[in-house]
């Protein structure tokens, strides 16, 4: 018999899923297509060029609401899948402590490093803007490819949390009975 996944882990392995899927799209355009804007600029117009491309906006209006979800969502998904006995549990126990790791590479460097570039950034020397932007934008791609594994992890992980349900189930007898016409492997 296969192990059973409860309900409440199905929902915040989809919740992790859901809001890894956000960040890493949202992480993706943004470096593709924001970061772009001010990274090639001279180092007395990037904090102009960060403000005109969104991304000073990003940080305060979207990045504050979805990022926190992640981070709280892969520590309970952690918790879950450290305790289940699902044969998703591999993928899922290591998408959980990756996007943990991805959380806490975000918190203890990126987002402390540009908030206070932001705010700070308009004292710094040439030299130094230059050296945070390169070192920011080279570390991003490393984050990035983090959140992609992590994410990859847990989809695997939820695509394995389908092939089987709860047996308390009302209907988990209708799940895993036999196709019409088909009894003991012979066609009816």
């Amino acid at each position: 018999m296969k192990a059973a996944m409860r309900r409440v882990d199905v929902y915040f392995l989809w919740l992790l899923v859901i809001f890894v899927g956000i960040q890493f799209g949202a992480g993706w355009y943004e470096k593709l297509a924001v970061v772009s804007l001010w990274a090639d600029l001279p180092p007395d117009q990037v904090l102009d060029g960060m403000n005109e491309s969104g991304m000073h906006r990003a940080g305060r209006a979207f990045w504050p609401f979805v990022s926190p979800v992640v981070a709280v969502a892969a520590v309970a998904n952690l918790v879950f899948a450290w305790r289940s006995t699902a044969p998703n549990r591999s993928w899922w126990l290591a998408g959980a402590a990756v996007m943990c790791g991805y959380a806490a590479i975000s918190y203890g460097y990126f987002v402390p490093q540009m908030l206070t570039f932001q705010s700070d950034g308009g004292s710094w020397s040439p030299e130094r803007i230059d050296s945070f932007v390169t070192w920011w934008t080279r570390l991003n791609y490393g984050r990035m490819v983090i959140g992609g594994i992590g994410w990859l992890c847990l989809l695997r992980a939820l695509s394995l949390s389908t092939a089987y349900r709860d047996p308390g189930h009302a209907d988990s007898e209708h799940r895993h009975a036999a196709p019409l016409g088909i009894r003991d492997g012979q066609q009816t």
